[in-house]
């Protein structure tokens, strides 16, 4: 009896499909030749993550400015 369920199990498990692992799925192939152009394509997305995120220069020198002045009246006016 034994025999009999041995060999349907013997089968399945030799004839499984072997899977790849999920982080090969996501893993980037890249020729010696071309990592100039994969680092300047990280550079660009940086470069635009930091420009979405920057505050106008504009804006920080008035506001550094206007700090400047609020320090300098709060002294005059103690003195």
């Amino acid at each position: 009896m034994i025999k009999y369920l041995a060999i349907p199990i013997i089968l399945v498990g030799c004839t499984a499909p072997v899977t790849d692992s999920p982080a090969h799925a996501f893993e980037v192939v890249v020729e010696e030749q071309h990592w100039d152009h994969v680092y300047r394509a990280i550079e660009y997305i940086k470069a635009g993550q930091r420009e979405k995120t920057m505050t106008d220069p504009t804006d920080s020198i008035d506001s550094a400015l206007a700090d400047f002045w609020s320090q300098e009246t709060s002294t005059e006016l103690e003195e």
